[in-house]
């Protein structure tokens, strides 16, 4: 006679899913902390510009002299370097850091990157993803980046 029956004493074949789902929970917090602890590095300090149409010199020179690069986004989200005289279009934010980089390096932007102001003319219809890759663009090559606004004519 048996106090226990034999098929009490044997192992159980069940699987611990406990500390699996332990490590999923500890990787979903690690990638949402990287997340944002990105967009927050390249978020802070981002000012809006004004311009006003009174001014006879339309140029936004602060008393720095620091030297601005005019961007636009469109409407449809494609990307143009602004001159004086024309627009350039560029192919996507590659494309923006490259010509950036080759300016500095050639000597037509100053070495110093905190003497560049990078000015953003967004479209109001342009979506936010493009708006957001050219901010996150131009603050990882080091350079200020500043959305430009008009204010509404009366």
């Amino acid at each position: 006679m048996n106090l226990f029956e034999h098929e009490e004493l044997k192992g159980g074949t069940n699987f611990n899913f406990a500390p699996m789902i332990d490590f999923l929970f500890l990787m979903l917090a690690l990638f949402a902390t990287l997340a944002m602890s990105r967009a927050s590095l390249f978020d802070s300090e981002l000012t809006l510009v004004e311009i006003k149409q009174g001014d006879e010199n339309q140029t936004l020179r602060s008393k720095n002299d620091q030297q601005q690069i005019n961007l636009s986004i469109a409407a449809n989200g494609s990307y143009k370097w602004l001159t004086e005289f024309e627009g350039y279009p560029m192919e996507d934010t590659l494309a923006l850091q490259k010509e950036l980089m080759r300016q500095v390096e050639i000597g037509v932007l100053p070495q110093d990157k905190g003497k560049i102001e990078v000015l953003l003319h967004i479209d109001q219809k342009a979506p936010w993803k493009p708006i957001a890759e050219v901010i996150f663009a131009v603050r990882e090559l080091g350079f200020n980046a500043h959305p430009v606004y008009e204010p509404a004519s009366e």
